[in-house]
């Protein structure tokens, strides 16, 4: 069993891929080379804008490569409660984002011509208690009463043909959402800002950022480029270079399983309909079958930053056994682990601290999201743009956070009783 994602491993980085060294100057200057600040630079390299994108490793090899490919609307935070915290008219705004950012994705992929797997076949939340199911029928009572937008209920039987499994209450289906391959997607889109005269530095770790009267300083481990603005678009991987940023988010860790291919009846049992699938928990279990047929299966119930990927594995594995009993015999390919990037609030936010401007947070639903913060950020820093519904959410950090090892226990053992009293 390989111990790689297995998309880096199905779909490597190009050896083609146009990287370059580190210029002396540029307009924009972006920390992290994953889905957020490539968007970013591919909007502001369309726009002529000078654009260096500064990444400490390869492109994308965060999270940009470790999801599972899954494209959804919404966030993390319920709309409900969006609504009540910020207001019905932000509320709206941040729920049509969301749908603008599937598509977005879409567009980018179709306008640049990137082959990628993407499909629009929807996306299934499953009930894992029935309190879960009820639940889930006031909700789409209320999507359809206050947004005008459908979500179809599944009864337990109905979701155990839709899954092969009969270890879930219930369900509903988001058809809104997609798929594709994460790292098809990933240097399609890093080719496409080259093509449009952006620049991508590897292994080009941002040590410093000294401000002055021009802008930055960008010190790096390639020596220094100065830079009007600066960008920040690390997400589940920021460390101490802004702390105030830091502060705004932390890192969960998700692993992941991948098995050898399916037969063609496996699939068709498992998944008819080909769509993706998560359950109704805080830490929740995640689902897919890979475009070669393969089935992948994952948690973000590790609390470890970097966990033991074979005792992980053995655990998954047993989980994904319990509700898939079909399964019971298939080998396992590939585990991996992943960093995530987590808000206080549960939503993203893009804004400016201590002049440098920031993306992230998106709580384990980035693909879409992030094409949306990163187009944001693009056209804010291009001018093209003075206000995002984002940035009109003060972020929310805590006194006790500073990013230590122990915070994410504690913060998996507040989910866990979250779930058990759910």
């Amino acid at each position: 069993m390989k111990t790689i994602p297995f998309w880096q491993d199905d779909y490597p980085r190009p050896d083609t891929l146009p990287v370059s060294p580190l210029p002396e100057q540029v307009d924009v200057a972006i920390v992290g080379g994953g889905y957020t600040g490539l968007v970013a630079a591919y909007f502001l390299a369309k726009r002529g804008v000078e654009t260096a994108v500064l990444e400490q490793d390869r492109i994308g090899s965060g999270a940009s490569s470790r999801h599972a490919g899954i494209v959804t609307t919404g966030f993390r935070q319920s709309l409900a409660n969006l609504f009540d915290l910020h207001g019905e008219a932000l509320g709206r705004r941040l729920w049509q984002a969301s749908l603008e950012a599937v598509d977005l994705v879409g567009e980018i992929v179709a306008d640049e011509g990137i082959e990628c797997d993407f499909t629009r076949r929807g996306h299934l939340t499953l009930a894992a208690k029935p309190s879960h199911f009820a639940s889930m029928k006031k909700l789409v009572a209320w999507y359809e009463r206050e947004l005008d937008f459908s979500l179809e209920l599944l009864s337990a039987a109905a979701v155990a043909t839709a899954v092969g499994s009969p270890a879930y209450f219930g369900g509903m289906v988001n058809e809104w959402s997609a798929s594709l391959h994460p790292t098809k997607y990933l240097y399609g889109l890093a080719g496409a800002v080259a093509r449009h005269g952006g620049l991508l530095c590897e292994k080009t770790a941002v040590t410093r950022l000294e401000k002055h009267a021009q802008g930055f300083t960008v010190h790096t481990s390639q020596g220094m480029v100065k830079a009007r603005e600066v960008l920040l678009a690390t997400n589940g991987y920021s460390g101490k270079l802004v702390r105030p940023v830091q502060r705004l988010v932390f890192p969960m860790n998700s692993v992941a399983i991948v098995t050898e291919p399916l037969t063609a009846a496996q699939q068709t049992y498992l998944n008819p309909d080909g769509r993706t699938a998560q359950d109704s928990r805080w830490l929740h279990h995640y689902f897919r079958l890979t475009p070669d047929g393969r089935f992948l299966f994952g948690s973000q119930r590790q609390w470890r930053l970097e966990p033991d990927l074979l005792d992980s594995a053995d655990t998954l594995r047993r989980q994904m056994v319990q509700r898939f009993p079909i399964l019971e015999d298939q080998p396992l390919a590939y585990v991996w682990s992943g960093n995530l990037g987590h808000t206080f609030d549960m939503v993203p936010h893009i804004g400016r601290l201590n002049g440098v401007h920031y993306a992230l947070g998106y709580s384990g639903q980035g693909v879409a999201l992030s094409a949306y913060l990163g187009r944001e950020a693009g056209l804010l820093l291009s001018g093209q743009k003075r206000h995002s519904p984002f940035a009109a959410i003060q972020p929310v950090t805590h006194f006790y956070y500073r990013q230590h090892g122990r915070f994410a226990p504690l913060l998996g053992y507040y989910y866990r009783f979250l779930d058990w009293i759910s």
